[in-house]
């Protein structure tokens, strides 16, 4: 299988575009809650660990598509991501708001450059 259509890659990329659109929906939901007090804050955390799941399903697929020979930078992005969304939910937690929104933009950033360059790798969308 070529290197541009494998299937890891495809999960790289549906999987990343995934967690840049909950994490997306997390910052909607929180701007709404704070526009008209509404209690979101069950839904906001239930997309924030779908967005996990599917951020910690981009890292497997871009550790699977760098040992067929794609890009090992790809695995350390989405590993980070990952790990950072860990300590956002540990700050959710813990009700630490400063610190849980400024990662909170950092990760929003960080998803949606995933998904940008994963799409960009190699060959553009599939």
């Amino acid at each position: 299988m070529e290197l541009n259509s494998s299937r890891s890659l495809i999960v790289l990329r549906l999987s990343s575009a995934l967690s840049a659109l909950f994490t997306v929906i997390q910052a909607i939901l929180i701007i709404i809650r704070v526009a008209t007090g509404a209690t979101l804050i069950g839904v906001h955390g239930m997309v924030g660990y779908l967005s996990l799941l599917s951020m910690i399903t981009a890292t497997i697929a871009a550790y699977v598509w760098f040992r067929k020979g794609g890009s090992k930078g790809l695995v350390m992005h989405a590993g980070g991501v990952a790990v950072l969304m860990l300590i956002q939910i540990g700050l959710g937690q813990a009700k630490v708001a400063p610190v849980h929104v400024a990662l909170g933009i950092v990760i929003v950033l960080g998803a949606i450059a995933l998904a940008t360059l994963a799409y960009r790798k190699p060959g553009g969308a599939v």
